[in-house]
């Protein structure tokens, strides 16, 4: 008795699943818990709009040692929160642009946000590029985790009202950087 060729290879598919008898639904539940932990978070409430957290950040540069800047005494004022780190080049050219706003805008109050790494590396990159803006730590990243920081450089701009204005996760040119804040500020 001859074999057709075409039902051997139909056949080859259905005995793999029949071995397999799991593995279409493992397959969906690893699709659904991959995208509810890396897409769905990103589909949740946005910042913009929302109120800026009463988080106390302790300063390294620019201030008191020891001292604490509370981002709810900032209210009243136009604020720019800078997430950055000393190794990362886009961080220290978003640097330039800032210290160009803040000549600008004096209105403004820019804080720098060191974040994911020591202390040490920080002070030294501040001791060399000497801003003139306030650096604060994030070492519990409390505040990445509040304003959902996955990207260097994060820019946060926060009304005098106290709500998040604009959030940008990459570098901002001092263009585009200039037209948000006059936006905030005609807001």
């Amino acid at each position: 008795m001859a074999r057709n060729p075409e039902s051997s290879r139909r056949g080859a598919r259905t005995s793999l699943w029949a071995r397999i008898p799991y593995a279409g639904p493992a397959l969906t539940i690893l699709l659904a818990v991959l995208v509810g932990t890396l897409v769905l978070p990103r589909f949740g409430q946005r910042l913009e709009g929302g109120a800026v957290p009463d988080l106390a950040l302790p300063v390294i540069f620019g201030g008191e040692p020891g001292a604490r800047v509370r981002l709810s005494e900032q209210q009243g004022k136009f604020v720019l929160l800078d997430f950055w780190a000393s190794y990362c080049v886009p961080c220290r050219q978003q640097s330039q642009v800032l210290e160009a706003i803040r000549r600008r805008m004096p209105d403004v109050v820019v804080i720098g946000v060191h974040v994911g790494e020591t202390p040490e590396l920080a002070q030294s990159y501040l001791a060399a590029s000497k801003p003139s803006y306030l650096v604060v730590e994030d070492a519990e990243e409390a505040a990445s985790a509040a304003f959902r920081v996955d990207a260097l450089p994060t820019l946060v701009a926060i009304d005098k009202k106290g709500h998040v204005f604009a959030v940008r996760r990459h570098f901002v040119p001092e263009r585009e950087l200039s037209a948000l804040l006059e936006a905030m500020r005609g807001s």
